[in-house]
């Protein structure tokens, strides 16, 4: 990390659901204006993992954190912590594209005037599907429904909501697992370029996306209590070419998951 400082970084943290550990000891720290991939095989704990960044597992009755979440340096679930301006300054987007059922340009427009944000709207808006990669594409369409978008077209318009409040981290949960070919690459290349400004942290089962998008990478497996543990983290090329640990290598040449 160029400033030495981490945009995220997780100490010892575990994740309960009632009686069931999620997550296990978990330590990383997330360097600033890189892409991170979190991989893993299915119910390790990437989403979950992911979740903790900007308290959205507070939403999940049950669910407790234990350990720190450190955000410019300080733990996001100290009290006193308001886990929705958290929200806003990390950003998420999910797996499928869920836009509202509104025009585009109310879409982009919505979390601006949530927070009373109602200045040079128009400006924020042309701005925001601007880094989307969307601008073109919908700029003589802002007022007709978002849902007649494309799939990929609407995960992009999600991804510009999220930029209208100016996050300093993106989190994205397999946001192209529901994408066609052609629009996985658009999403990519999109992460690519958001990295110059943003933090972003993708979960992806795909090796080759995150061998093609990120810049570090950790990788998680399930212990037989079935709680998520985190085996190896560091660059991705060295992660993919020369890994420490033996299961990363099995994992990451198909020999399971």
């Amino acid at each position: 990390m160029a400033d030495g400082v981490a945009a995220l970084e997780t100490r010892n943290l575990e994740l309960w659901y009632g009686g069931f550990r999620a997550l296990r000891d978990i330590s990383m720290a997330i360097p600033r204006t890189q892409v991170t991939a979190i991989i893993g095989p299915s119910g390790c704990g990437k989403s979950s993992l992911l979740r903790c960044f900007n308290r959205m597992n507070d939403l999940i009755p049950g669910a407790r954190v234990v350990g720190e979440v450190l955000f410019d340096g300080r733990n996001i679930y100290d009290a006193g912590v308001d886990a929705t301006e958290i929200r806003y300054r990390i950003g998420m987007v999910f797996q499928k594209p869920n836009p509202f059922p509104k025009s585009v340009f109310d879409n982009v427009a919505f979390g601006p005037r949530v927070n009373g944000m109602d200045d040079n709207l128009e400006e924020m808006v042309e701005r925001a599907l601007h880094r989307a990669a969307l601008w073109d594409e919908v700029k003589d369409r802002l007022r007709r429904s978002a849902t007649e978008l494309s799939g990929g077209q609407q995960q992009r318009l999600c991804i510009a909501r999220a930029l209208a409040l100016e996050p300093e981290v993106i989190l994205m949960d397999e946001p192209c697992s529901a994408l066609d070919p052609a629009a996985t690459l658009k999403i990519e290349d999109l992460m690519r370029s958001l990295a110059g400004d943003y933090t972003i942290v993708i979960v992806t089962h795909n090796m080759q996306q995150a061998a093609r998008v990120s810049d570090m990478a950790a990788f998680l497996m399930m212990e037989e209590d079935r709680a998520g543990i985190l085996v190896e983290y560091g660059p991705t090329s060295r992660l993919f070419t020369n890994p420490k640990d033996k299961r990363t290598e099995d994992y990451i040449t198909g020999r399971f998951g």
